[in-house]
């Protein structure tokens, strides 16, 4: 269980509704005496694109509109016996539900009277709490990483709790490590265009550029049961649309190595501050889609596009221990400890035990004979690069390694705005980035220390369609498809392991070619580890209906979604551990100024070694929820927001049942005289396809309150119960992933077992998936998910009272608290 509460808040912010990107608008129309006004038309127009919606006022003179895009309105009142009203500048923010009521007075309706009254800035209709990032400060306020999702931190209750430094367009991870109101970090929801864009591990796979946002809605304590799988809060995004008339955007932004200062390392060793420059650029234009003598879309068909993209070059030096050009072929006659004293190698051969004293011979005068030296060994070492200052003692960190890291990414948005008929409007945007970020090479060689490359690329689809079949009836049908796949490759992709002299029948059988990874005791490490794959892909698919009745607003949907992860980790072709066990006085004895990991490393004998060969995985969740919801507005002072919310999400499935679901601590194993417990595999013997107990009992009541007091003056509450979503982890590869290991020592280190030059005789064992049943792991220490893990609840209540001042302020005083219940950590695993 989390407790976290923010109390006696000050903020200006706007507040807004709902887990689309869409607001609404709602009031009522009365005669100069106060008397409803039934069947008057109400109109609202896009004062960018022309395109308009009507209603009619009910019995009751009461209107609603719902599923209103985001924009700036005109706003007319017509009813015969009564002056035409209008009134302008309506906005409507992301997610905002405006209230506005209006007195019509006694004429022709040829006549018009222009409302020049203050638009309402407090939320009269609801309880739910948040902020809009419009697009005037997501354009004008510092944003270093051009990042709208930081943007948060203009908003209460938001504790961003990622490395402020991860935070550009392809910082997915560090970005979306935020707390909103207390709920669990990395445990919220993103959406785009109304859209889901939260992957498996509760990332937003793709951070859009500013010059394609509209606005940002930060949400938090929502009590509207639209909302769904978040435990905290929504970053809803609504991206820009083009309008009749043509604009557009232009940056630049540059950084260039003039403005920067030399690093303290390559001062010391006298090295040139490097180019590392940093620019960054893009743009936008958007309009209505004209095709001379062909098609002409004014007040109709509208698209936007825009780009942003970076190339960056940043400089990377470290000081690093390598060997000297004597050290590298064995010879230690000139290699001192810190006190002058040249070191001693041993020759783990003569190892003996004579009147219980363990003893070996060291090598005369510290050289290694070239008889002994193993041939793969040697071309390891060989890859070392040269000092760039002499060493003052053995193991002295005297070569500066410098690199300069080259970053890009760019980013592509298109939308597509169109009025089908008057009563079905519909936009379709997409997004595409790619971008390359490597983690530099010391050495500038093939054996450089795991000199990787990560490439990503997203692409994100979104369509709304909004259907007004008739005046008090809305239908929202939205669609979106996103794929985020991470490949990390080497820089040594391709490399010939054979031409190190390791067996062909070796080489063959490895996951991968490139330099195997070699780390040691002393010197620097050197090679590639394991390269990766991973496809983050997302289908949702989600559906309402709103209905105006009497006072009643009334809302019902359906939310699909299937979250999948494709993912397999290549290995490394080969890693091999090196430290002076082997070739110091005693092996039980260490820092006694003997031995060294680089004269074990030119003896061929590793202290360690495995290979591990991995399966291919195909894992996802599906997620399914319904609700109902009503607005009640019981006066023109009192509205009432109740609803119901039923989700539910699949435990972790694979498409081949590649997974371990548990532990029966009951089950007889095949070690037999009454032993039991064993690892359960998906759809082995009876055991379930999924882990790990989620919750049939996801309820979610909703209710708020919201009072206006004055017409300055408004008091809201409420309460609401969340599903936050689970990012899983622990998770056990046994049968799926096999590792053979080098046999390094028989006698705990006194003499070696095998070589470099044939480190896994027996050759390298493949994965058996679930072959073993209960069997596996028998003798090993186990970690797996938690099969008992369940779901994790959060209770939110929220209470503020709003005052609009002057100046167009709104300043409001507030309470906010969270309770969290089954709280899962990490990844829930058991050990």
């Amino acid at each position: 269980m989390r407790i976290r509460i923010a109390s006696l808040l000050l903020c200006f912010a706007s507040f807004g509704l709902a887990q689309s990107y869409q607001g609404g608008l709602r009031g009522s129309v009365k005669d100069p005496g106060g008397a409803s006004i039934a069947t008057a038309k109400i109109t609202i127009v896009d004062e960018a694109t022309n395109v308009s919606r009507s209603t009619l006022t009910n019995d009751l003179g009461e209107y609603v509109f719902q599923s209103v895009n985001p924009a700036t309105y005109r706003f007319v009142v017509e009813s015969p016996g009564f002056s035409r009203s209008e009134q302008k500048g309506v906005v409507i923010a992301t997610q905002a539900f405006l209230t506005l009521d209006v007195k019509l007075n006694v004429g022709d309706i040829a006549q018009s009277i222009n409302v020049v009254e203050e638009i309402p800035l407090m939320e009269t209709a609801n309880a739910s709490a948040g902020q809009v990032i419009d697009s005037q400060k997501l354009t004008d306020l510092p944003n270093l990483g051009r990042n709208p999702f930081m943007m948060a931190k203009l908003a209460p209750n938001v504790v961003q709790a990622g490395d402020p430094r991860f935070n550009r367009m392809q910082d997915q991870s560090g970005s979306s490590a935020i707390s909103i109101a207390g709920g669990p970090v990395r445990g919220n929801n993103y959406l785009l265009d109304g859209v889901p864009i939260t992957d498996s591990t509760n990332r937003a796979v793709i951070i859009p550029t500013l010059e394609a946002v509209m606005e940002v809605k930060i949400q938090a304590s929502t009590f509207d049961a639209e909302v769904g799988r978040t435990g905290g809060g929504m970053f809803n995004t609504f991206l820009k649309s083009g309008s009749n008339q043509f604009h557009g955007s232009m940056l630049g932004y540059l950084r260039e190595k003039e403005f920067l200062a030399n690093s303290y390392f390559n001062n010391r060793n006298g090295v040139a501050r490097p180019d590392q420059p940093f620019r960054n650029f893009g743009g936008s234009l958007g309009g209505p889609v004209w095709i001379p003598k062909v098609y002409n879309g004014r007040n109709k068909t509208f698209w936007f596009a825009s780009t942003e993209s970076y190339r960056q070059k940043s400089g990377l030096s470290r000081e690093l221990s390598t060997p000297t050009d004597l050290e590298r072929i064995g010879n230690f006659s000139k290699s001192v400890d810190k006190t002058g004293k040249v070191y001693a190698i041993y020759d783990p051969l003569t190892s003996k035990t004579e009147a219980g004293v363990f003893s070996r011979d060291a090598f005369p005068g510290s050289i290694i004979p070239a008889s002994r030296l193993n041939p793969i060994g040697l071309k390891l070492a060989s890859y070392y690069p040269k000092q760039t200052r002499a060493a003052a003692y053995f193991g002295d960190t005297a070569y500066l390694g410098n690199d300069t890291l080259t970053d890009r990414a760019d980013q592509y948005t298109g939308k597509l705005d169109h009025e089908v008929f008057s009563w079905w409007k519909a936009n379709l945007s997409y997004l595409h980035y790619k971008s390359r970020e490597p983690s530099g090479n010391l050495f500038n060689n093939v054996a450089g220390s795991s000199p990787s490359l990560l490439f990503r690329k997203v692409d994100a689809t979104q369509t709304n369609h909004t259907f007004t079949p008739n005046a008090t009836t809305v239908v929202s049908f939205r669609y979106g498809f996103n794929r985020f796949p991470n490949l990390t490759v080497y820089e040594s992709e391709g490399f010939d392991v054979g031409s190190l002299g390791f067996p062909s029948s070796l080489v063959q059988q490895l996951p991968s070619q490139r330099f195997p990874s070699v780390s040691m005791q002393t010197f620097a490490t050197m090679g590639s580890g394991s390269g990766s794959w991973s496809a983050y892909h997302s289908k949702n698919i989600l559906g309402s209906v709103a209905k105006f009745m009497g006072r009643h607003s009334l809302k019902a949907g359906y939310d699909y979604r299937v979250l999948n992860v494709d993912f397999i980790s290549f290995g490394a072709a080969g890693s091999y551990s090196f430290n002076d066990t082997f070739t110091r006085k005693d092996p039980n004895k260490g820092n006694d100024g003997t031995g060294s990991d680089l004269a074990s490393l030119l003896l061929g004998y590793p202290a360690s070694g495995s290979v591990t060969l991995n399966t291919k995985y195909y894992q996802y969740v599906r997620y399914q929820s319904v609700y109902f919801h009503d607005d009640f507005r019981v006066n023109s002072k009192l509205t009432l927001n109740l609803g119901l919310r039923y989700e539910y999400e699949t435990g972790l499935r694979e498409r081949n049942n590649n997974l371990i679901v548990g532990f029966d601590p009951n089950a007889a194993n095949p070690l037999g005289q009454g032993s039991k417990g064993g690892l359960l595999y998906a759809g082995l013997n009876g055991a379930p396809t999924e882990c790990c107990n989620p919750s049939k009992k996801k309820f979610a009541p909703r209710i708020g309150v919201a009072y206006q007091w004055n017409p300055k003056t408004t008091i809201r509450g409420g309460y609401g119960i969340f599903w936050a979503p689970v990012s899983y982890g622990g998770f056990s590869s046994l049968g799926y992933s096999q590792q053979t290991d080098y046999i390094a020592t028989l006698d705990g280190g006194q003499t070696p077992n095998g070589t470099l030059s044939n480190p896994f005789p027996t050759g390298l064992s493949k994965p058996i998936g679930n072959s073993l049943g209960l069997g596996a792991g028998i003798g090993q220490t186990l970690s797996y998910m938690n099969p008992n893990a369940g779901s994790t609840s959060v209770h939110q209540i929220a209470v503020d009272i709003q005052r609009q001042l002057p100046a167009g302020v709104v300043m409001s005083v507030g309470y906010v608290g969270s309770r969290t219940n089954n709280l899962i950590l990490g990844g829930g695993s058991v050990n």
